[in-house]
């Protein structure tokens, strides 16, 4: 895990709850740069994924195999599925379904942080 790395991924995605929480409050749907600004946390994320998964194919082991596997996997789906939920439900709520999940990124990826210890 490259920590510069989850640095931006919870920076970026901190950056989907705040307009999400905006777009909420001023009873607005995401409008459509929101999705694809969380379409490009998507690809941080994606990248991140892919860092820690030939971290492991390289001989890196964590404390917690099996957690970190379930982290690096879940956390590439929570933004795919609300901004398809955000889509197709075109609702003030739909923001905050992108800020949700972008909270939940952003602490998987601190969690990741912390599983990410050789065992």
């Amino acid at each position: 895990m490259v920590p510069v790395l989850a640095y931006v991924v919870m920076a970026l995605s901190g950056g989907m709850v705040i307009w999400g929480l905006l777009t909420t409050a001023v009873n607005q749907p995401p409008y459509k740069a929101q999705l694809l600004y969380a379409a490009g946390v998507e690809i941080v994320t994606v990248v991140q994924s892919i860092v820690g998964f030939v971290g492991i194919a390289r001989g890196f082991r964590p404390e917690e195999f099996g957690t970190t596997i379930g982290y690096l996997i879940g956390i590439l789906v929570l933004i795919p599925a609300a901004w398809f939920w955000a889509n197709v439900e075109r609702t003030r709520y739909s923001g905050l379904v992108l800020a949700v999940a972008g909270l939940a990124v952003s602490v998987m990826t601190l969690r990741l942080m912390q599983l990410w210890v050789p065992a």
